[in-house]
């Protein structure tokens, strides 16, 4: 290839930067989707409620029988739900996209500088 060729692949891959070489101000990010959560999302209520209800017991905590659970958002890459168990215990369950799940008890999130989860409705 002529050296003219080679010095117009250079000038057009320079044009491509913008010309100042700076990351853009403006990125939107992306949020991961995980199909673990599309899966609990596509749930009736009471399957779900027993989905968080078995994760909130593989973590070693206690809980009876969910009474309410809702997503409440997210953190990170994670997804986070809600779950109010009977006997007045609230549980934030936070779902990575990969599928690992983390418990932790809705009176300590703030504690640890999570977001937090407020109670589920019911």
């Amino acid at each position: 290839m002529s050296r003219m060729m080679w010095g117009l692949i250079l000038v057009s891959l320079a044009a491509c930067d913008g010309g100042g070489g700076s990351a853009p101000q403006n990125v939107t990010s992306i949020k991961p989707r995980s199909p673990y959560v599309e899966q609990l999302r596509s749930l009736s209520p009471q399957n779900r409620d027993l989905a968080l209800r078995r994760a909130i017991q593989d973590s070693g905590q206690s809980c009876k029988r969910i009474t309410s659970s809702q997503e409440a958002g997210t953190y990170k890459n994670m997804s986070i739900w809600t779950a109010h168990c009977e006997g007045g215990r609230d549980w934030a369950i936070f779902i990575a996209p990969n599928g690992d799940v983390q418990v932790r008890s809705c009176k300590h999130v703030e504690q640890l500088g999570l977001p937090a989860c407020g109670k589920a409705p019911g």
